[in-house]
């Protein structure tokens, strides 16, 4: 029986060692894909009070006009790093021609996270923030900023997605 390059079907050396380097790259490809961030998407807004961290994200980013966006905020004690739960709060917004938006926090099943529902009546920037206060005998709290929320022009009905 033949052997080396002799041998018929045999893959050459060059070809093994092409396998094995394209093996090698796949293994780190998938190593650094599972190493990422597991968070997708934008980032969220952060904001401080005195005794508070709020995280901040919205569905859908950046929100259409007449739509629904849902805002998730997970509040964090500022000196503990500890999420508050039980806490009340609310997200409002102004827009630039003075229409105001408000709804409060309902609390969601992780720890210290919270959603409240917002639908932008017009395009255009609105100046959005929240309050919050750990019970009902603390100080409502709020950052001394306002975040400028860009609204996206209201997408056809027949686009938007269900919810």
């Amino acid at each position: 029986m033949p052997s080396g390059p002799a041998r018929r079907g045999a893959p050459s050396r060059a070809a093994r060692r092409l396998a094995l380097v394209g093996a090698g790259a796949l293994a780190m490809g998938l190593a650094a894909a599972a190493c990422g961030p597991a968070e997708r998407g934008p980032r969220p807004i952060r904001a401080w009070t005195e005794s508070y961290e709020f995280r901040i994200t919205s569905d859908p980013s950046p929100p259409y006009a007449s739509e629904p966006t849902i805002y998730r905020v997970v509040v964090f004690d500022r000196e503990t790093r500890q999420p508050i739960e039980g806490g009340e709060g609310q997200i409002f917004a102004t827009s630039e021609d003075r229409v105001n938006r408000y709804d409060s926090f309902e609390p969601a099943p992780e720890v210290g996270t919270y959603t409240a529902r917002m639908t932008y009546l017009t395009a255009g920037d609105w100046r959005v923030n929240v309050r919050f206060r750990r019970d009902s005998l603390s100080p409502i709290e709020k950052p001394v900023d306002d975040w400028v929320q860009t609204v996206a022009a209201a997408r056809p009905i027949g686009d938007r997605p269900f919810k």
